[in-house]
């Protein structure tokens, strides 16, 4: 009655699907690695777009006031640069964002709804 029921079809294998993710995982697990390792990181967080840390190496109880200041106020700071460049240029995108102090330097990448940040000491306070 009514015409047959509409079906989901996927261009994968649910197997093939499954091994894509697997490997997109293990290549973003891989990258988190090689980038902790620079000489002068001390940390990443990965925060949504609103604040909520989603995942950091940070894990020391006196850091977490900077993890915490860092995800809430950063992911506004990338949204307007982000918008700055897009007001600029409309055909352009922002990619990435360096902040630097005295003390530490913060680099910013901001995707569709997370926002990566690392932290290093400031160059020549490693």
């Amino acid at each position: 009655r009514g015409g047959p029921a509409a079906v989901a079809v996927s261009p994968l294998p649910v197997s093939a699907r499954a091994a894509s993710i697997n490997m997109a995982s293990l290549q973003v697990e891989e990258t988190l690695k090689r980038i902790s390792q620079q000489k002068g990181v001390e940390g990443y967080i990965i925060a949504d777009d609103v604040g909520n840390i989603l995942r950091t190496t940070f894990q020391d109880e006196t850091e977490k006031d900077m993890v915490a200041k860092l995800a809430q106020d950063l992911p506004a700071l990338a949204t307007r640069a982000s918008s700055a460049v897009r007001d600029l240029d409309p055909t352009n995108v922002m990619r990435f964002v360096r902040i630097q102090t005295r003390k530490k330097e913060v680099m910013i990448s901001k995707d569709t709804g997370y926002v990566m940040m690392v932290v290093q000491g400031a160059v020549g306070q490693e």
